[in-house]
C-alpha cells in the first residue's frame, strides 16, 4: 500500500507548489473577472474527464474480473483432463495424467511469475501441444474409447481457449495513446482550478488537492488493473495449486 500513498502524497505536494507559484505569478484581481468563463469551461472540462475516466476504470474492471474466470476456467479443465485420463486406455492414461499434473505445475510455479513480466512460458506451450497429440493418437476400439477421447478433445480445446484469453491479457488493454490523454486531461482539469481564486492558500490547497489526489489514486487502479498478473491486485495462481492439491489426492 505503500505506493498508492506516496502517489498521493506527492501530488498534492506538487500540486501545493504549482498553486503557491500561480497566486503569486497571477494576483486574485487579475483572476477574478474570468471567473466566470473559466467556471463554465471547468465544468465541461471536469465532466468530460470524469466521464473517460469512468470508462476506462470500467473497462480495465472487467478485464481483470474476466481474466481471472478465465484462468479458473483453464484449471477446471485441467482437472477435467486428469480424472477424465484416469479411465483412458495405456499407455494413454499414464501419459496423459503425467501432462494435466506437469501443467498445472508450470503454471503455477513457472509461468505466473513470467506473467508478471508479460511473458509465458514455452514449456506450458509445449505440454498443451503434446496433450492434444496424445489424445489424437488413440485408436478406439470401444464406444467408452470414444466418448473419453471425444470427452478429452473436447477439454483440451476448452483449455486452449480458457489459456489464449489468459495469455491475451499479459497486454494493457489501455493503449500508450489513451494515457497520454488520461494524463494530459487529468492536468488539464487541475489545472483550472488554479485560476479559482482563494483568499486562504490553505483552503484552496485542501478543496484543489484532494480532487488531484483522487484523480491520480484513480489512474493508479486504472494502471494496476491493467495488468491483472503484476502489482497490489495481481490474480494469483490460487485454481491451479488448488487443483495440484486434488492430483496429490489421487495419485496416477
Amino acid at each position: 500500500m505503500l505506493t498508492p500513498l506516496l502517489i498521493v502524497v506527492g501530488t498534492v505536494v506538487v500540486v501545493g507548489i504549482g498553486l503557491l507559484v500561480v497566486r503569486r505569478v497571477i494576483p486574485g484581481e487579475a483572476k477574478q473577472p474570468h471567473h466566470d468563463v473559466a467556471a463554465a469551461i471547468f465544468s465541461m472540462v471536469g465532466v468530460l474527464y470524469a466521464v473517460i475516466l469512468a470508462f476506462v476504470v470500467i473497462v480495465v474492471w472487467e478485464n481483470h474480473n474476466g481474466t481471472g474466470a478465465e484462468a479458473n476456467v483453464e484449471a477446471n479443465e485441467v482437472s477435467r483432463l486428469y480424472f477424465t485420463a484416469r479411465a483412458l486406455p495405456e499407455p494413454q492414461r499414464k501419459e496423459m495424467m503425467e501432462l494435466a499434473r506437469d501443467y498445472a505445475g508450470t503454471v503455477a510455479g513457472e509461468e505466473w511469475a513470467l506473467m508478471a513480466q508479460g511473458q509465458s512460458s514455452p514449456k506450458a506451450r509445449a505440454q498443451v501441444a503434446r496433450m492434444r497429440v496424445v489424445v489424437q493418437g488413440m485408436q478406439p476400439t470401444t464406444a467408452r474409447d470414444e466418448i473419453l477421447m471425444s470427452n478429452s478433445l473436447d477439454a483440451i480445446n476448452a483449455l486452449v481457449d480458457a489459456r489464449r484469453a489468459r495469455t491475451g491479457a499479459l497486454t494493457s488493454p489501455v493503449s500508450p495513446i489513451m494515457w497520454i490523454g488520461l494524463i494530459a486531461g487529468s492536468v488539464i482539469t487541475v489545472a483550472f482550478t488554479f485560476i479559482f481564486d482563494h483568499s486562504r492558500y490553505l483552503l484552496h490547497l485542501l478543496m484543489v488537492g484532494s480532487m488531484a489526489a483522487l484523480i491520480a489514486f484513480t489512474l493508479w487502479i486504472v494502471r494496476d488493473l491493467s495488468l491483472p498478473f503484476a502489482g497490489l491486485n495481481a490474480i494469483g495462481p490460487d485454481a491451479f495449486t488448488q487443483v495440484l492439491q486434488r492430483f496429490r489426492e489421487f495419485p496416477p
